[in-house]
């Protein structure tokens, strides 16, 4: 439930925009500052995590494609960057991302999933979401 949330949040501020089509123009750029509660996987406490995120979308015969940018904050001092990517094209709805993060202590952090969703049989055929501390500090 989390995971779907999380989607969700991220990928609703690009879908509530009409964006005008255009061949070659430039991307609609869309800036956001999204809030949650979380744990931290290295310690187990929780903390609030803040994204400060930039979607460039553009939409083209029917296919919207969105590449997103972002900078992130814990309220337990860690600090990152990240990106993802949104596609829509009719048939299915494609959602990646990728975040990495560390604080002063050595400790990181990597957000990663990727979801699918068929769009035809209003299904998840891929649904994958990890949150792992990969590196310690003292």
């Amino acid at each position: 439930m989390r995971r779907l949330l999380i989607l969700i949040l991220l990928a609703a501020p690009f879908a509530m925009f009409a964006v005008a089509p255009a061949a070659a123009d430039r991307p609609t750029t869309i800036s956001e500052e999204i809030s949650f509660p979380d744990v931290d996987p290295c310690t187990g406490n929780q903390h609030e995590v803040t994204i400060d995120v930039t979607f460039l979308v553009h939409v083209h015969d029917g296919v919207t494609v969105v590449r997103r940018v972002h900078e992130l904050t814990t309220s337990s001092g860690y600090s990152g960057r990240g990106t993802g990517s949104f596609v829509q094209n009719g048939r299915v709805e494609m959602f990646r991302f990728t975040d990495m993060l560390a604080d002063d202590s050595g400790n990181r952090i990597r957000a990663s999933g990727v979801f699918v969703f068929d769009l035809d049989s209003d299904t998840a055929r891929v649904d994958r979401f990890q949150l792992t501390c990969v590196g310690g500090g003292a």
